[in-house]
């Protein structure tokens, strides 16, 4: 098995859910609350980490309340870690979850992932092995992300990039990543184009091998020069689609360091994700090996 390097967002998670909405000026009563370590760097990590992945995580916290626990719950999860202290606060996020629908609204105070600097990256050179996989995504700067994804490449790691938050990178990031994985939004933000295969032609083109386009509940599609495929969406009862497309990630980055295919893979994936929302939350509804067998 190939390990799993994750560099990456991590904070916590306030969630509410809520049958009815508030309008602007209005104060409603939610049904529940809960609040967890989230962020997309630690979810994903966690996600593969969980089903049994050799999994190291990358991030920073602040030295306050939420630094320390996230600190402490990395430790009881016993997932590896280095933790960049920092000045800022540990980031934030607010989340409103739709009872009727399980869709949700997210607001992000990136706080101490914002502290992610690409001298911090070069100060842990031996992170990056030959052979391993490199799994990414947007919510540090971008130009971090970019020297993490050709540092990665450039120790001959397997590339594995979730554009999300959707930003905007340079071209020639493009030929150093080996599977872009961006929901339709993502796509659309990165091509410039909200046709999806008009969308996955202009990634292509600018250097993007494989791509992978989570569709939510109508499943996924692959796309290389070589074939193209849809997995089916496995249906069940969302009531919380929060962390669906981390789950999804660090699943797909586990089946690939065993040497599964990508078809494969990604029908793994499908399965985790769809655990993933029928749970309230976002690492504490991520499966464990033993929920898939």
């Amino acid at each position: 098995m190939k390990n799993i390097l994750v560099i990456g967002s991590i904070s916590i998670d306030n969630t509410v859910y809520t049958s009815l909405l508030s309008k602007p000026g209005e104060t409603t009563i939610a049904d529940s609350y809960i609040s967890n370590v989230g962020g997309k760097g630690a979810n994903q990590a966690c996600a593969a980490h969980f089903l049994g992945g050799k999994v190291f995580f990358y991030g920073a916290v602040g030295n306050d309340d939420n630094g320390h626990r996230v600190i402490k719950f990395l430790k009881e999860k016993g997932l590896p870690f280095c933790i960049k202290d920092s000045k800022a606060p540990t980031g934030v996020a607010f989340i409103t979850i739709n009872k009727k629908n399980a869709e949700n609204s997210i607001y992000i105070v990136t706080g101490a992932n914002e502290d992610i600097l690409v001298d911090n990256i070069k100060e842990h050179d031996e992170l990056f092995n030959k052979g391993d996989i490199f799994l990414t995504q947007f919510e540090y700067p971008i130009e971090t992300v970019e020297y993490s994804i050709k540092k990665a490449k450039e120790k001959s790691m397997f590339v594995i990039v979730n554009p999300a938050p959707a930003k905007k990178i340079n071209d020639s990031i493009y030929q150093f990543i080996d599977i872009l994985v961006p929901n339709e939004h993502e796509l659309a933000t990165l091509s410039g184009e909200e046709d999806l295969y008009k969308g996955i032609e202009i990634l292509h083109n600018k250097g993007a091998k494989q791509i992978i386009v989570t569709l939510g509940e109508n499943g996924s599609i692959y796309h290389s020069e070589k074939e193209s495929f849809k997995v089916e969406p496995i249906k069940v009862n969302a009531v919380d689609t929060t962390a669906a497309g981390d789950s999804y990630l660090g699943a797909l980055a586990y089946k690939l360091s065993q040497g599964k295919s990508i078809r494969e893979a990604m029908e793994f994936a499908s399965r985790c994700s769809a655990i993933t929302v029928s749970r309230q939350g976002a690492i504490i509804a991520l499966p464990y090996k033993e929920d898939l067998e």
